[in-house]
């Protein structure tokens, strides 16, 4: 079980992990139990293959936001898009835009500036967040990249503030870096499953993310936790089987990656509050699009137990 309750009183939560292991529900559901709790909320997405529209039932979201349930809208920023708003926009030159940058030169510009396109999407999360003009989200959830551009996303704005580079670039790029830093608007949510290669992966990607990124780790969450069930652990005692035989050792399996787990984030967490663990269900095959409620059963395990192996 997931208490999402300090992640909701921040603006912007970075949500990451290895490629594959349910990064894309775990944000949907936050977002929706977020907007079923009573706040303003935005799920973004920075990707070439929409992964959160099929999840809620939409064709492939493009770079304006789509209302998804009451209080719920997505978005998929689209890099191109999002130079183009920075350069009318942001900085105001609609005609130096028009007149020179065409789509193969924006492209061309954008591979040859180092950090360029990242600095403009961290640069879009903020401004969302912080600074758009009417009413804004109270809360932001970004599917971010898997862990290994993930780091290079978070990395930077140091980079960029390192660097030879000077003007409004540096300038945005300071506030950006600055509203990342606040533990109060921002937080990082890794997502990783009980497998021992995936979670010593993790053990080994989270202190080198804590001490690169400006935005701190808020918590780790282990999805798809083989749940016990009385009743068939009761029958396979009395009668073992191949299959029961195979999904003790899953769960043993995963008692012992969760193990592992603890005791590095004890290690990353020593000297400090205690990082926050959660645990959440293997679903197998789920139901699209997400009904109303998942959000709550899924994160919040009002529904279905599971999550304890």
């Amino acid at each position: 079980m997931l208490d999402p309750t300090p992640f909701f009183t921040k603006k912007l939560l970075l949500v990451t992990g290895k490629g594959g292991i349910g990064k894309s529900l775990v944000t949907a559901a936050l977002g929706q139990l977020a907007a079923e709790r009573g706040l303003r909320t935005l799920l973004v997405e920075n990707a070439s293959q929409d992964q959160l529209g099929p999840l809620f039932g939409l064709p492939a979201l493009g770079h304006q936001e789509s209302q998804i349930q009451p209080q719920l809208s997505c978005l998929n920023i689209g890099s191109e898009e999002n130079f183009r708003e920075y350069v009318v926009k942001y900085l105001g030159q609609r005609m130096l835009y028009e007149t020179v940058f065409s789509n193969r030169l924006v492209k061309s510009f954008m591979s040859t500036v180092p950090g360029l396109a990242e600095v403009m999407l961290l640069g879009r999360l903020f401004y969302i967040a912080e600074l758009k003009e009417g009413e804004r989200p109270d809360l932001v959830v970004f599917d971010a990249p898997a862990s290994g551009h993930f780091m290079s996303l978070m990395t930077t704005p140091d980079a960029v503030l390192k660097s030879s580079l000077g003007g409004p670039l540096v300038r945005e790029t300071e506030r950006v870096n600055g509203f990342l830093a606040s533990p109060d608007k921002c937080a990082v949510l890794y997502v990783t499953v009980p497998e021992d290669l995936v979670v010593s992966e993790a053990v080994e990607f989270l202190p080198r993310l804590a001490a690169a990124s400006p935005a701190r780790l808020g918590g780790v969450v282990v999805n798809r936790v083989p749940a016990p069930d009385p009743v068939l652990d009761e029958l396979a005692l009395q009668h073992p089987t191949p299959v029961s035989i195979y999904l003790e050792e899953r769960r043993a399996a995963a008692r012992e990656a969760l193990q592992t787990l603890r005791l590095g984030l004890d290690e990353l967490a020593r000297g400090s509050a205690a990082l926050a663990l959660a645990t959440l269900p293997e679903l197998g095959f789920i139901d699209e699009p997400l009904g109303r409620g998942f959000g709550e059963r899924f994160l919040a395990g009002r529904g279905p137990a599971g999550g304890e192996v």
